[in-house]
C-alpha cells in the first residue's frame, strides 16, 4: 500500500481492519499448512507448546492458556488424542476434569515444528524491517489486550 494511500481511499471491505485481519489469518493458514505442517495445525502447535511448559493440564487451563472456548479445546483434544499427540484422561477426584499430557510422539512433533514455526513467522514478515515487525507484533498485542479487557468488564 502507498504510503500516501489511506484507508478512506480504498474500497469497501479492504478498508476494514477486520477485512485485513481475516485475510492475514487466511495467509498465515496457507503459509503454516505449506511451511510448518499440512496436518498439524497452529493451534494444535499452540497446545502442544503449552502443555510442554506446564505438563499436564486441564482442558480449561489449555483453554485459558491458548484463548479458546470449552468445546473448541474439546474438539482439537480429541482429534490430537485420536493422531497420538497427547492423551487424556480423567482427573483423580474430579470426575468432570480431564487431564491432557504430551505423548512423545507428540513431544516429538512439538520439537520438528519448533523450527518451522520460527520460519512461518519469518515468511509471514520478510517483507518488513525488523521495527515494522515488532510495530505489528506490538498493535497486535495491544489489540487483544484492550478486547481482552473489554470482554472482563462486560
Amino acid at each position: 500500500m502507498d504510503a500516501v494511500m489511506t484507508m478512506a481511499d480504498l474500497p469497501e471491505p479492504q478498508r476494514h481492519v477486520g477485512n485485513l485481519i481475516r485475510r492475514a489469518q487466511q495467509l498465515h493458514l496457507s503459509t503454516w499448512a505449506r511451511v510448518a505442517s499440512p496436518d498439524i495445525s497452529s493451534t494444535q502447535y499452540s497446545i502442544l507448546a503449552v502443555l510442554e511448559r506446564l505438563g499436564a493440564a486441564s482442558q480449561r487451563e489449555l483453554g485459558d492458556e491458548v484463548d479458546l472456548d470449552r468445546s473448541t479445546v474439546a474438539d482439537l483434544v480429541r482429534r490430537m488424542e485420536k493422531s497420538g499427540l497427547i492423551t487424556r484422561q480423567r482427573a483423580a477426584g474430579d470426575a468432570r476434569r480431564n487431564v491432557v499430557a504430551l505423548t512423545a510422539h507428540g513431544a516429538a512433533e512439538r520439537e520438528r515444528l519448533a523450527p518451522l514455526v520460527v520460519e512461518v513467522q519469518r515468511e509471514l514478515t520478510a517483507h518488513m524491517d525488523s521495527a515494522e515487525s515488532a510495530a505489528l507484533f506490538r498493535v497486535l498485542w495491544q489489540m487483544l489486550e484492550r478486547g481482552d479487557a473489554a470482554d472482563a468488564s462486560a
